[in-house]
């Protein structure tokens, strides 16, 4: 590279780039890298590395490779060397170094834990040229692209994953004295090697361990259809590959992958397929080498495959009054009208604003004559005179034959009243004629949960996310109550995305982003510009009201930038590796906007 230093503008650093690419020796690969690096923008003169708070030190790639950078540290006590590992974006997870006059030098260009040292915010550098390039890199001196890192030499070699060859991060080793390039990259490349070695040993082990119970579900007396699963591997007995394909084999998948997901969740779950037929999936987790390894399924079916119903203009309503034609949803009303007829007590699971409680009226308003609907709401304080009264007006009311009692979202209980209310119910047993109707998240509940287990029936009502073809129904339906005069119409690309939404607060969200489209003025076609920010979006995550504005913010600033996320990021007053964060937590995705 030249050996003149640059100044501290743009204009300099492309002079330096024209002149290094007349430099014969010049290597390719940190050219290219310099190219990139004008083209992000990044100024020579002043180092931008961003920092990230608590980065993960949780993942398969920091598990396997701080204890051979503790062991590497030992061993290189007190020479000017640094070791580090960083994260497929450049964020450093950790540095090794014992030698108090080279980490004055690291901590002045922020080379440290937090800090995010990907090209795109400090141009050519060992990490960032590594991770861009997918290439193990050396970066000496005057090759650095910003003017405060040429007193460095680094070596840094890609991490990859052992199996899927796709890429975790990076090692790299930094160093501020002169020496053998061959020998640094052939001792950085050893260190990477033992760490994707390691990470292997972690992965089989991990997979070993479910495949061994996979295995023991699948040569059990009566195996029948057998699913393991974890975020990276999926096995299926032929019973099971044979008797679900198409959709139904796509639905089951996505909800055996949300039950995995969640560690609490065991016992048996029934769930509706898209043909009409009921999996019955019984959930055993698989933890070994003290930590979660995923989950064993064995599936039993129910039913015949029928063609799924046409999706039509009109609102298809159970006789109930509700919107709804999915199996899922209709065997959920099914089994929730027939306990409710019964007078068993009914716990009802379901995420925020599925309709557990439009269920539970509309339930009331067609087999509740002679009934009272009651509705106490939980106590707002913890004070034993305010949680006493609460307890104690439960008790009155479940004794009376006409009353139904409605405890919304037990959940939320703190445990001392959980426990006081199952104590309670308990006791009441025998004496109690009022019907009681619990709601629920079904994350929240565990297979032991006491209070599930008083009740004589469960029924988990389906997110928006699997009443596949229900959320246009429900668009339509919506749209004719808040616009009664039916000259609004959706037009095909926004029934689209309305239905690829993952409308994480489920039906109560999709009907008030249907009331806000109604009270704007618009003409008869509602068109995919016409929606709002948040139906762009892949997260199925609830956000509070302060996040909800800042998501939409950042959506509605990207919309207006055409989805450059750097100058939305000036616009908001973020730095770009914020930007990306919270992009990546509310499941922004800038390709979907334009």
């Amino acid at each position: 590279m030249p050996r003149h230093q640059p100044g501290n503008s743009l204009r300099a650093a492309r002079e330096l780039y024209l002149e290094a690419t007349n430099d014969p020796s010049a290597r390719p690969l940190v050219v290219a890298s310099w190219q990139r690096s004008i083209g992000y923008q990044v100024k020579s003169g002043s180092l931008d590395a961003p920092y990230l708070d608590n980065p993960n030190l949780d993942s398969p790639l920091a598990r396997a490779a701080l204890p051979i950078l503790d062991r590497l540290h030992e061993q290189l006590a007190d020479d000017p060397v640094s070791t580090m590992i960083t994260d497929r974006n450049g964020v450093v997870l950790s540095r090794k170094v014992s030698n108090e006059g080279l980490t004055t030098h690291l901590n002045r260009v922020r080379l440290a834990p937090g800090h995010v040292f990907a090209e795109r915010y400090v141009g050519t550098n060992g990490i960032g040229t590594a991770l861009a390039s997918g290439r193990p890199v050396i970066i000496a001196g005057r090759e650095h692209y910003a003017e405060e890192l040429r007193e460095f030499h680094c070596a840094a070699v890609p991490i990859l994953h052992p199996t899927r060859r796709t890429l975790l991060g990076a090692f790299n080793l930094t160093t501020i004295r002169q020496g053998s390039d061959g020998m640094l990259m052939a001792f950085s490349r050893s260190v990477a090697a033992q760490i994707e070695g390691e990470i292997a040993a972690i992965t089989s082990r991990r997979e070993r361990a479910l495949f061994q119970d996979y295995m023991e579900a699948c040569s059990s007396a009566r195996p029948g259809p057998v699913l393991a699963l974890n975020r990276d591997v999926v096995m299926m007995n032929e019973q099971l590959s044979a008797a679900v394909t198409g959709p139904d084999h796509y639905a089951l998948l996505d909800h055996a992958r949300e039950i995995a997901d969640h560690p609490r969740l065991e016992g048996t779950r029934s769930i509706a397929l898209p043909s009409g037929r009921v999996a019955e999936l019984r959930v055993s987790r698989c933890r070994r080498e003290d930590s979660d390894a995923g989950a064993v399924f064995r599936v039993r079916l129910i039913g015949r495959s029928r063609a799924a119903p046409a999706v039509s203009a009109a609102p298809v309503r159970s006789t109930l009054g509700l919107v709804g034609s999915t199996p899922h949803w209709l065997r959920a009303v099914a089994d929730s009208e027939t306990a409710f007829v019964t007078g068993t007590w009914l716990h009802l699971l379901g995420e925020v604003g599925v309709g557990k409680r439009t269920l539970v009226e509309a339930l009331h308003r067609a087999h509740g004559a002679g009934r009272r609907l009651e509705m106490p709401q939980a106590p707002l304080s913890d004070s034993p005179a305010v949680t006493e009264r609460w307890l104690h007006d439960i008790g009155e009311l479940l004794v009376v034959p006409s009353n139904v009692l409605l405890l919304s979202d037990v959940h939320l209980l703190g445990d001392q009243l959980r426990q006081r209310l199952t104590d309670l119910l308990v006791r009441l047993d025998g004496s109690a004629t009022g019907q009681l109707v619990m709601t629920s998240q079904p994350s929240m509940v565990g297979a032991d949960d006491d209070l599930d287990q008083l009740c004589g029936a469960s029924v988990e009502v389906p997110a928006l996310r699997h009443r596949y073809g229900d959320t246009e129904r429900l668009a339509r339906f919506f749209l004719r109550k808040y616009r009664p005069s039916g000259e609004s119409r959706f037009s095909p690309d926004a029934l689209t995305m309305l239905q690829r939404c993952p409308w994480p607060e489920n039906v109560r969200q999709l009907e008030s982003v249907i009331r806000g489209l109604a009270r704007r003025p618009s003409g008869r076609m509602i068109h995919v510009e016409d929606l709002p920010p948040e139906c762009r979006v892949s997260s199925n995550k609830v956000l509070t009201a302060i996040e909800a504005l800042e998501r939409d913010a950042i959506l509605r600033g990207l919309m207006d930038r055409d989805s450059n996320v750097q100058r939305t990021a000036q616009d908001l007053g973020i730095s770009r590796a914020t930007m990306y964060r919270k992009m990546r937590r509310y499941g922004i995705v800038p390709s979907s906007l334009t």
